[in-house]
């Protein structure tokens, strides 16, 4: 009879053996620091520079007609993509993220909490909006 026990002895011996093997085949390499923070910070500035277009496209297909209930959205579908395609590339925890556009919310103007950044990712409109943007990279 094989216990859960054994099973994760098993497991981390091969974890173990991967990684080692891993280690001896994939030698570390010497990075460039400076170079490498210039290509990156070059890329993201790119990557920003391409994505107003990108959205300004996906957004500009989709027309929304509201019901007469509930209050208005406090931001635009280009301002709810853009936050979270940006969320996505840096990489934070949506609780973070929204304290970080808390800093910089005096130059972009969006002051937006933790749960506005949530619930991006059930919005339909924000769906339809990145699936179009998606679709014009095909």
């Amino acid at each position: 009879m094989i216990r859960d026990e054994d099973i994760r002895n098993k497991l981390k011996e091969l974890d173990d053996h991967i990684r080692k093997e891993y280690i001896e085949t994939h030698p570390e390499k010497d990075r460039d620091w400076r170079t490498y923070e210039q290509q990156f910070s070059r890329r993201i500035k790119e990557a920003m520079k391409s994505l107003d277009p990108l959205i300004s496209e996906a957004v500009s297909s989709i027309r929304i007609v509201r019901g007469g209930a509930g209050r208005p959205d406090a931001l635009t579908l280009k301002q709810k993509v853009k936050l979270l395609l940006i969320k996505q590339l840096v990489g934070e925890s949506n609780r973070m993220y929204a304290n970080m556009l808390d800093i910089f919310s005096m130059v972009s103007g969006i002051d937006v909490s933790y749960k506005t950044i949530e619930r991006l990712y059930s919005d339909e409109e924000v769906m339809m909006a990145l699936h179009n943007t998606f679709t014009s990279f095909s």
